[in-house]
């Protein structure tokens, strides 16, 4: 598997020297660095290969926001410092916003995390300063109510939530956009010969790749025989089986579970219904490494909707998508034709939120068309 990468990562180290027509570095002192981002995302490449042709709903970004990512504000730098035998000895933190910062930092080995602190949903966890990065989000309670983004307007004014019963497993918040960059054993060398002269300035040129740490998946279901019948969901739908959570040196996924929510939006002309929904992605694997993808624990994957119906009725309907998200550890496109002479409604207005995690809640079979 080609790893899709989105954007483009330039560090300049410029080591502040005198004014000399060939001046000598300062071995084995602090030296005065700025590091500077170029970004760039290319959302040709963001999932698979002509996912545009695969995308066939009307979804509107002035009114329903961007398809794909979009650019960091501001990021978050550690730089954790090695001794001679390559233990580490010391833990610095750095924000900046925009592209470029500019700091002191010591000649020697180091290793080298960047990540966007740019979210209120994603959490960040450290248990200690020479440990691993965790990045998450907070599962959804009953106490978060209207106050919470996720639920629609329905749920808000009935104070009801997408987490009610929770028996299979939590519901978390979708994560934002996470992009991540971890550089280990990085030299910032007393070796000139490793160094560019240029303007009076030696300077080190240092090239990575920052990738995204979580992932979106487009879904749209096709309404066969609807005739009018479906109008939208009013408890909109969910993922089952996503990780909780990844490890932001080794790109490593929790192997801990849960479903992630999304609201679900009705193309009337097309008799479609359309989501989107950014993920941490499959558990316990390196969605980046094809053979992690392939022995990562067998997890069943249900796309969870609840349809409204024109009398007021509703329905929830569970569909094993597991091939699909398999088959798409960085996110894509996934296609499903739904024939509506099959899930006739189930129940009124009244009471008809989404309860997709109710224990003993029979599965629905239904017509599914993934286009490959």
């Amino acid at each position: 598997m080609k790893a899709r990468r989105l954007i483009s990562l330039g560090l300049l180290l410029l080591l502040v020297c005198g004014c000399r027509i060939d001046p000598p570095l300062h071995l084995r002192k602090p030296v005065e660095a700025k590091i500077e981002l170029v970004a760039e995302v290319n959302v040709d490449i963001m999932w698979q290969l002509n996912w545009e042709a695969r995308w066939e709903f009307a979804w509107s970004q002035e009114v329903l926001g961007p398809l794909g990512y979009t650019l960091p504000a501001s990021m978050r730098l550690h730089i954790f410092t090695q001794d001679q035998t390559g233990e580490l000895v010391s833990h610095t933190t750095h924000n900046f916003m925009g592209n470029n910062i500019q700091m002191g930092i010591f000649v020697g080995k180091h290793n080298l995390l960047f990540y966007n602190n740019d979210s209120e949903a994603l959490l960040f966890k450290q248990d200690g300063d020479f440990d691993d990065i965790y990045c998450y989000t907070r599962n959804i309670s009953s106490g978060l109510k209207s106050s919470s983004p996720v639920y629609t307007l329905q749920q808000k004014a009935l104070e009801a939530t997408k987490a009610d019963d929770p028996e299979e497993e939590p519901v978390s918040l979708p994560p934002d956009g996470l992009f991540t960059l971890y550089d280990p054993d990085q030299v910032i060398t007393d070796n000139p010969e490793d160094y560019v002269y240029e303007n009076g300035r030696y300077i080190l040129k240092i090239e990575g790749m920052l990738d995204p740490g979580t992932f979106i998946y487009l879904i749209q279901v096709k309404l066969l025989n609807n005739e009018g019948r479906v109008v939208g969901s009013n408890g909109g739908a969910a993922i089952t089986g996503m990780a909780g959570g990844v490890d932001l040196m080794t790109r490593q996924t929790f192997t801990s579970t849960v479903s992630v929510p999304m609201d679900v939006y009705m193309d009337q002309g097309k008799d479609m219904l359309g989501a989107r929904v950014m993920t941490f992605g499959i558990p316990g694997c390196n969605p980046y490494d094809e053979a992690s993808v392939a022995a990562a624990p067998q997890q069943t994957h249900n796309f969870v909707l609840n349809v409204t119906y024109i009398n007021g009725g509703y329905r929830n309907i569970r569909v094993d998508i597991t091939d699909q998200i398999r088959a798409l550890p960085l996110g894509g496109v996934i296609n499903l034709e739904l024939d509506v002479n099959d899930f006739p409604p189930e129940g009124g207005s009244e009471g008809g939120g989404f309860q997709a995690l109710i224990g003993g809640w029979n599965e629905e079979e239904g017509s599914m068309t993934i286009i490959n």
